[in-house]
């Protein structure tokens, strides 16, 4: 097999920014396409930047020529759109795509029922005809939450009010991946194509629990501060979610309260037992170094704005 040479990227946000670095700096040739010319601009010299239209499968086939593969980060609000620039891509002769899908819950086992995950599991459905037809190929990524929204975000521990809603006793465990070590692992997939070849690529920097986040908040935010911790029984929970949502949609938090109750309920395979991180070139991360992590970012009192609170939803879901 060939090895990938030239890489387009479709996004550029925080995520997409990070998998940007660590293409680069693997040596791959990267053309970021961009909705905007304003976007064009901001780019490394050592990066080649085209406008396109994401409404035009023409602009998208052109900007795609002479790409061996595709790596979309758009937002959520882009996600279906994912389809045309799959046929473009396929019009191209791209030969890897990777979707926007890096989160959580859209790779486990028994979660694609979830409301929450319907894009994601319909575009996972669209690339896998259009690779067993031979018409391109794809690697997706389970990565679960990003550490960074672990640490900082009203999602395990509150840090504005110092309180805690309690799943199970906070025992159940996850796997959890900084957006650095995504970009690594994105990087590094695209290294080792056949051996990344139309499969999934399961990556993590830590398995955590919410109990053993919350004891880090303890310790950190002083003797003074007295936590509250709310139990909470993650199966009533995600059941009456999912019966609400059933009745009135999901809005910002009812997706962010169905994320909690699947990911920290035990019900789903959330923790990744079988890891790829020796093939794409992750290193794991101890507990003393995630402490050390995590003493560094840990900013009690911290507010979050609702807009900032959307972009952590949606990168915990599947993308960012």
């Amino acid at each position: 097999m060939e090895p990938i040479q030239n890489v387009a990227l479709l996004g550029k946000g925080w995520l997409g920014s990070a998998i940007l670095e660590k293409l680069v700096d693997t040596g791959f040739q990267v053309t970021v396409l961009s909705r905007t010319a304003r976007a064009v601009d901001e780019h490394p010299s050592s990066v080649k930047t085209v406008q396109v239209d994401y409404s035009s499968i023409d602009s998208l086939v052109a900007a795609l020529q002479g790409q061996d593969a595709a790596v979309s980060t758009v937002g959520m609000s882009g996600i279906s759109a994912q389809k045309m620039v799959i046929d473009a891509s396929i019009q191209a002769s791209v030969r890897r795509f990777i979707p926007s899908d890096f989160g959580a819950l859209t790779t486990r086992p028994g979660a694609e029922s979830l409301p929450l995950n319907a894009l994601w599991i319909d575009i996972q459905k669209y690339l896998k005809e259009k690779a067993l037809g031979g018409q391109i190929e794809y690697t997706l990524f389970a990565v679960g939450p990003f550490l960074e929204f672990v640490m900082s975000m009203p999602f395990l521990t509150d840090l504005q009010t110092q309180t805690a809603p309690l799943y199970d006793n906070g025992v159940h465990t996850f796997s959890s991946t900084s957006v650095s070590s995504v970009g690594k692992a994105v990087a590094g997939a695209l290294k080792n194509a056949a051996e990344t070849k139309n499969r999934l690529v399961s990556v993590h920097d830590i398995v955590l629990t919410q109990s053993k986040v919350l004891k880090l908040a303890k310790k950190y935010s002083g003797p003074d501060v007295k936590w509250i911790e709310n139990p909470v029984d993650a199966a009533v929970e995600l059941e009456t979610i999912l019966e609400n949502t059933k009745q009135s949609g999901l809005d910002l938090f009812q997706t962010l309260a169905l994320l909690k109750s699947a990911l920290l309920g035990g019900k789903f395979e959330v923790e990744f037992k079988i890891l790829d991180n020796d093939l794409v070139g992750v290193r794991l991360l101890s507990d003393d170094e995630f402490e050390k992590i995590f003493a560094t970012a840990f900013k009690p009192g911290q507010m979050i704005a609702q807009e900032d609170l959307q972009a952590d939803v949606e990168g915990i879901q599947g993308e960012a």
